[in-house]
């Protein structure tokens, strides 16, 4: 049988240190005397050692051998870590075994965790050498011992050999990979040349296990030859058993160290202000950094319990909070309000969570949500506004398709009354009653006016207006209208600027806020008109009303000029909160049966919703109230016209073309007209109207008076093809509302607009103005 190769760590290697004075890793020498001071035997390079099994007794072998075992185990459990037990035990058993070389291999990542701070820093050493040639996740050579000091050739061919396949020594790769102890020793009959430059004539290996893997091996080498030895194997095997038992609690201390680190950095990781208590709900822990958001001092919170750790009743709530979660052993949630936290303005909202944790110990997770609540009260806020915008836009369709077909109603009403007073003589017995028809029908028609207004079918005028006069003109009717036991003060800024508006319908406005004002005052009391410049908002306790949908064109743009406030701010009994929600809904009213229609208010909105601004209202109850009236400002200045004395209407011979779909209210414009000397032409629809100027001739119609909503094609588009065809033809339109159908229209400041239902007398000085306009 053949030598077998000397084992080695594969690579190159650099003895001198290790071998210079029989030095090994970390400084320890080689060369180790016994435990009790007597000199080692020395294991000379030229002879058998002393303790060869062939010429020891078989009692001194065991006793040998067993001393072996107890100064490994000694060694290994009176060391802190395998770095300081390593070269004890191999030191142990080249003293007592009696072999020259003893070696320890790893495999990563214990090999790097054996490693000797020396070898890391200074200067190589064999197992050094070794660890820096063999790859990553091959066995390493962490630790060598010698039996004698050996020169840098000697301790080079004792670790010399051919590396296997993975990259380990033969001999330590087999035992590893059976799991199994080796042994090896050059065969008889081959001739000595052959074995030089061999220095080593038996060798053998046993695979340290961790559980059931393989996390390296212990090597022995001797020069002198020797024979295969069961139980001196077995001696091994319970060495390397001791130090993977050693590996496997240094890696559990290894991951037990890594987690807590890791779950550390976990707990301060966590964006919450996080605290874990004990069984006693005592702090134990909490993250530092975060403890500032409840403006806590982190050192004087360990050992305290919540109650006495948290301001005010957060810290008892979240210790009851904390027991019901431990005994249903799930995350119980609150939320708490804090009122001024270290001196901070306003409430802070903290929510906070328990949930039970390891040995009865729980963690209390706790987030400052005031932004979060601010943000959900303001959406809130904002689809409560949108969905009250919804409901008023709903009503207001209703309402403004019921005026507008009882404006139709109403003005044949009151046009047929007024005709029927002319032919009754002062003296009748009919004219009392006609006259009470015409009444009631102008009453009918102030409300229907009402419920357009409110409903935003109101065909406005918008003119440039300058809303201080609007209030100082109204100054003397308001004091008369509200009585001598409120006091109305006026006050009005400076430099507001115009808006854009219907002058009667913002007077409107003001006479609805100032009588809702003063019905709020029985007793009397206070009332104050103003006007200023501002921004909805900026009240935090104000309630806003806006349209479901501004007009883009009426609303100032972003960064452009503020709105004109027009507010109303009374003393009488105020408004809760359910009132309020209420308080621009049509019919809605508090007054008692008979003292009010609820169409005031809801009129105030329309109009204000129209002319695209929005209202705000602040109230308590018993503090008063104050409307708040927000109109875009606007470029350009008011033009008061001079009044001038009208003249009593008069007829004339021009022609008009009359376009209405309801047969009633044409036949009376046609009545109407024809009595003051007028030449009518009638068409219940736009297409008759086209077609009946086709036939008359354009130039035969002076004037087109058409109604805007009208089925098909509507009055302006009406007015567009019978433009094209007569230019010079004036037109006047009739409107219960508008209903939207100037939009997308050309701006036209000469458009003239007959509101529904209208008299007699008031259509005929329409037309006449109109046809006399150059």
């Amino acid at each position: 049988m053949g030598a077998s190769q000397l084992h080695a760590p594969h690579g190159g290697l650099d003895p001198e240190v290790a071998a210079h004075a029989g030095a090994a890793p970390g400084g320890a020498p080689l060369s180790v005397a016994p435990e009790g001071g007597a000199p080692a035997a020395p294991a000379l390079l030229g002879g058998a050692s002393p303790l060869d099994p062939r010429d020891a007794p078989d009692a001194r072998q065991a006793e040998a051998r067993l001393a072996a075992q107890l100064a490994t185990a000694s060694a290994l459990s009176g060391s802190t870590s395998l770095v300081e037990a390593a070269p004890r035990v191999l030191a142990a058993l080249v003293e007592h075994l009696g072999w020259d070389v003893a070696a320890l291999w790893l495999a990563e990542p214990e090999a790097s965790a054996a490693r000797p701070p020396s070898a890391l820093d200074g200067a190589p050493t064999a197992g050094d050498t070794a660890l820096a040639a063999t790859p990553a996740g091959a066995l390493r050579c962490v630790e060598v011992r010698a039996a004698a000091p050996l020169d840098r050739d000697a301790l080079a061919a004792a670790l010399r050999e051919t590396p296997s396949a993975s990259g380990e020594p033969e001999l330590v790769a087999e035992a590893l990979r059976s799991g199994a102890p080796v042994f090896r020793a050059s065969g008889d009959g081959v001739p000595e040349a052959a074995r030089e430059p061999c220095w080593w004539r038996a060798a053998c290996a046993v695979p340290i296990l961790s559980g059931a893997r393989g996390v390296g091996a212990l090597e022995l080498r001797s020069r002198a030859p020797r024979r295969g030895d069961e139980q001196l194997l077995r001696v091994l095997s319970a060495v390397g058993s001791q130090i993977g038992q050693v590996i496997a609690r240094q890696r559990a201390e290894r991951e037990s160290a890594r987690a807590a680190v890791e779950l550390r950095a976990l707990f301060r990781a966590i964006p919450d202000l996080c605290f874990r208590l004990d069984d006693e709900l005592r702090i134990v822990d909490c993250n530092e950094p975060r403890l500032s958001e409840l403006h806590a001092a982190p050192e004087a919170l360990l050992g305290k319990r919540m109650a006495e750790a948290l301001p005010g009743e957060l810290g008892e709530q979240i210790e009851r909070a904390t027991r019901e979660a431990r005994e249903a052993g799930a995350v119980v949630a609150l939320e708490h309000a804090l009122a001024g936290v270290g001196g901070a303005v306003g409430e802070r909202h903290v929510e906070a969570r328990m949930m039970p944790f390891l040995d009865g110990h729980a963690l209390v997770l706790l987030r400052d949500i005031t932004e979060r609540r601010r943000t959900e009260e303001a959406l809130r806020q904002r689809e409560e506004r949108s969905r009250e915008s919804q409901k008023m836009e709903a009503l207001g369709r209703l309402a403004g398709g019921i005026a507008h077909d009882f404006n139709n109603m109403l003005m044949v009403m009151l046009g047929y009354g007024e005709l029927l007073l002319r032919r009754l003589g002062p003296d009748s017995a009919l004219r009392r009653d006609a006259l009470q028809i015409t009444k009631a029908g102008e009453r009918a028609a102030a409300l229907t006016r009402q419920l357009l207004a409110m409903s935003r079918r109101k065909a406005l005028q918008r003119e440039v207006l300058d809303i201080n006069a609007v209030v100082l003109d109204m100054q003397t009717m308001l004091q008369r209208l509200i009585g001598e036991n409120i006091d109305l003060q006026t006050n009005v800024g400076r430099d507001l600027g115009s808006i854009k508006a219907d002058k009667s319908q913002l007077e409107q406005v003001l006479l609805n806020l100032v009588v809702n004002a003063r019905d709020a005052m029985p007793r009397g009391g206070k009332l104050v008109v103003e006007t200023s410049l501002g921004e909805p908002g900026a009240s935090p306790t104000a309630k806003s009303f806006a349209p479901a949908e501004r007009d883009e064109d009426a609303a100032p743009a972003a960064g452009g000029p503020p709105y004109v406030v027009l507010s109303v701010t009374d003393s009488g009994h105020g408004m809760d909160q359910d009132t309020l929600s209420h308080l621009f809904e049509p019919f809605f009213t508090t007054k008692a049966r008979g003292k009010g229609t609820g169409l005031g208010l809801a009129t105030v909105y329309g109009i204000v919703s129209q002319s695209g601004g929005l209202i705000e209202v602040e109230s308590e109850v018993e503090r008063g109230a104050t409307f708040r009236v927000y109109l875009p400002r606007v470029e350009g200045r008011s033009e008061v016209a001079p009044a001038r004395a009208r003249p009593s209407p008069a007829g004339g011979d021009e022609t008009v073309l009359v376009v209405e779909d309801d047969d009633a209210v044409r036949k009376l414009i046609v009545e109407v007209l024809e009595r003051r000397g007028y030449g009518v032409v009638s068409a219940a629809s736009a297409e008759e109207a086209l077609a009946a100027l086709a036939l008359e001739g354009a130039d035969a119609v002076d004037l087109l008076l058409t109604d805007l909503v009208m089925p098909g094609m509507n009055g302006r588009e009406l007015a567009e093809r019978a433009l094209a065809l007569h230019p010079r033809a004036r037109v006047l339109y009739m409107s219960g509302y508008a209903d939207d159908v100037f939009t997308g229209a050309e701006p036209d400041g000469e458009r003239a607009l007959l509101q529904k239902p209208f008299t007699p007398d008031t259509l005929a000085q329409r037309v006449r103005d109109l046809l006399d306009r150059q």
